[in-house]
């Protein structure tokens, strides 16, 4: 069974991130990144966030529909960003709207949409190698949908088909 590794930032001591899988991956057509970032958390949210993260990773290894899966944050900032990648858009609904990440999402959703936090949340088809995490970012604050406190400000516009060799 796959395993999570913790991946320590030697810059930033009070930053990481988990990995599930190879980020080295060639992703198949009809594959789906799906990227989740929380910026301006407070430390409670941050705190929060991380523990109901620690729920919903327990049932990701055991999903074969999952290729991929990043998690990193950093308390300065009070930044979280999730990266999952699926075999289908079709997997990834269903994980979403099921099981613990379900329950995260309905009964602690104000960890994302209030206060000063700033949320974006982009879901995209994509083949060949994966972006860069700086790339992942990129994508999520530009093409995402984003939220102010809660506030709709903008609506996803995926960017088109990328395939990276």
């Amino acid at each position: 069974m796959r395993t999570w590794v913790k991946h320590e930032d030697p810059a930033n001591k009070y930053g990481a991130t988990f990995t599930l899988g190879s980020r080295e991956i060639e992703l198949p057509p009809g594959a789906v990144i799906s990227v989740t970032r929380g910026e301006q958390f407070t430390i409670p949210r941050l705190i929060l966030n991380g523990v109901i993260n620690q729920f919903i990773m327990k049932a990701m290894p055991k999903n074969e529909d999952l290729l991929y899966a990043e998690l990193s944050g950093q308390m300065q900032g009070g930044i979280g960003q999730t990266v999952t990648v699926w075999r289908d858009g079709k997997q990834m609904t269903r994980f979403r709207t099921s099981g613990s990440h379900n329950f995260g999402r309905k009964f602690f959703s104000w960890v994302f949409y209030s206060g000063k936090v700033q949320s974006y949340f982009l879901t995209w088809p994509h083949e060949g190698k994966l972006p860069s995490a700086e790339e992942m970012t990129t994508y999520v604050k530009t093409y995402g949908r984003h939220f102010d406190g809660g506030a709709l400000k903008k609506k996803a516009t995926p960017p088109p088909l990328n395939k990276h060799a």
